[in-house]
């Protein structure tokens, strides 16, 4: 029994035999990469040793480098919040700032203009008063030729 089976561009033909001795080296390697993958008892996935003592020793190594490389990053995270946070402040600080000096201006504006509309009322006022007297000048009660005053002005 002949069988071809392709991978890629080459092609192998495997007789029953050959296929036998191929799916046991295929289970084979399947146990070893699950017996590296797995964690617990037995030689770290990685270590390259087989004495105990070493293997031990080789995952100390390790555990301290990942606790260096953490340390060094959650420092650089530090950083970065420390920058983050100082740039929120000065912002903050700009910005009450610049609500410090709209206010200020508006309260020169408000006053301004409150004196400005003191002005013009008071200018309107006169005028109003200046208006009604020189109408009552204008508009006397003359009496009519039988000395009955009028009853409308002039």
């Amino acid at each position: 029994m002949r069988a071809e089976y392709g991978s890629g561009s080459t092609g192998v033909i495997v007789t029953g035999r050959d296929k036998t001795e191929q799916q046991q080296t295929a289970g084979r390697q399947m146990q070893e990469d699950d017996f590296n993958q797995r964690r617990g008892r037995g030689r770290p996935k990685g270590a390259t040793s087989s004495t105990l003592a070493e293997v031990r020793e080789q995952a100390a190594e390790e555990k301290r480098k990942l606790k260096d490389d953490l340390n060094h990053k959650l420092n650089q995270l530090r950083e970065q919040l420390e920058n983050v946070e100082a740039r929120y402040k000065e912002e903050v600080r700009e910005l009450q700032e610049a609500l410090k000096a709209s206010e200020q201006r508006e309260a020169f504006f408000r006053t301004a203009l409150e004196d400005r509309l003191q002005i013009v009322a008071d200018h309107i006022h006169k005028s109003l008063i200046d208006w009604a007297d020189a109408e009552l000048e204008e508009g006397q009660i003359t009496r009519r030729k039988r000395g009955r005053p009028r009853k409308t002005f002039k």
